[in-house]
């Protein structure tokens, strides 16, 4: 089966569920064959969660997996914390491991941070952080992405949003040759709008000015932290910021990855296997 055909039979199968609270509602799926829960938050440019299909289904033959959407009308990132801590009550979560990626996993480091109660093990890809004890050149990264956020709204009255996807299509096909896999791109892409990355920008904004982490708020873990980096140019990614992140956790495990967020989406074989072995070896 070509690529987007998978995708549109993955989305078809695995039909999206609404849960409601204090007025906000997300769209959550739950669905897999294992006792273990793995929350997964994706959140990389124009790519939603079930883009990344190829690291959800053959996780989801080991383990319980849990995907959401963020919703629009969130207004801070702790907002969402609490949204999501309501329905791992509601859907009787005890514990589950968090895996997240760009600013996913900045919203995994919050939600651990706030609710360690409910989480066992961190997998963290490509993603931004602070801490309390960062460089100054960690500190000017930070500096940075605040201000090319700031920058956005000014930004996208000289050059509109359908503009840069166009841009950003025109990459895909120089990257990919496979008709299907552009075809695939070519659909998030288009039914990406200005609302998904304002939400997507006030999240890291409302993280970056929210969270400031030390070693303690992480030392519940131990060694159940995986950190996963890669050669991606995400300008939200937090690749620059992969030794603030180490310096977090006690005993992270460390591992490379040769993808980023394009070729996950294609292939997600390595990123899966090594998920797997830290789960099933490491911290066993």
């Amino acid at each position: 089966m070509k690529v987007f055909e998978s995708y549109l039979s993955f989305v078809k199968k695995h039909k999206e569920h609404t849960f409601k609270s204090n007025d906000i509602e997300i769209n959550y799926r739950l669905f897999g064959k294992g006792e273990q829960t793995i929350l997964i938050l994706m959140g990389s440019s124009m790519f939603p969660t079930e883009a990344y299909f190829k690291i959800i289904e053959p996780l989801a033959e080991e383990y319980k997996i849990l995907t959401i959407d963020y919703p629009h009308k969130i207004r801070s990132i702790t907002q969402l914390i609490d949204l999501i801590k309501d329905l791992i009550v509601i859907l009787e979560i005890q514990s589950m491991t968090i895996f997240g990626a760009s600013h996913g996993g900045s919203l995994a480091q919050g939600f651990a941070s706030i609710y360690p109660q409910y989480v066992d093990h961190l997998i963290l890809y490509n993603t931004l952080t602070k801490s309390k004890v960062m460089n100054q050149a960690s500190k000017q990264i930070i500096i940075d992405v605040l201000a090319v956020i700031d920058e956005l709204e000014e930004l996208r009255k000289t050059m509109p949003l359908d503009s840069v996807k166009g841009v950003f299509l025109e990459q895909v096909e120089q990257m990919i040759v496979d008709d299907s896999e552009i075809d695939l791109f070519e659909h998030m892409i288009v039914h990406y709008e200005e609302k998904d990355e304002q939400l997507q920008m006030k999240l890291i904004k409302s993280f970056l000015t929210t969270f400031e982490f030390s070693t303690e708020d992480f030392s519940f873990l131990g060694n159940q932290v995986l950190i996963l980096y890669g050669h991606d140019n995400d300008p939200f990614g937090g690749s620059e910021l992969i030794e603030t992140l180490v310096d977090l956790f006690d005993s992270p495990h460390l591992e490379f990855i040769e993808s980023n967020r394009f070729s996950l989406i294609i292939n997600a074989d390595e990123i899966v296997s090594k998920i797997n072995y830290f789960l099933k070896e490491k911290t066993a």
